[in-house]
């Protein structure tokens, strides 16, 4: 998933706008089983970390494993801070 939408709710907690309610994933957790545990997303100029699978509204909570890919942890020292 590249891209998501956030819920209304949270949407009105962070102040997202409509024209920016479709994000971009900047980063999301992977683990061995292939299920993803959080995001960090971009909407518009805000970034949200930590956002769960129940936060947004796409297709998410799957990834298909790869060598390339590894499980990614949420402490992981590759995550970026959002200048992707």
């Amino acid at each position: 998933m590249k891209e998501a939408k956030l819920s209304s709710a949270l949407m009105r907690r962070y102040g997202i706008k409509k024209k920016d309610a479709i994000g971009k994933v900047l980063w999301h957790s992977l683990k061995e089983n292939a299920e993803i545990g959080v995001y960090d997303m971009k909407f518009g100029n805000t970034i949200i970390r930590n956002l769960t699978e129940a936060d947004i509204i796409g297709e998410a909570g799957r990834h298909k494993r790869d060598d390339e890919h590894g499980a990614q942890d949420e402490d992981d020292p590759k995550r970026t801070k959002g200048d992707a």
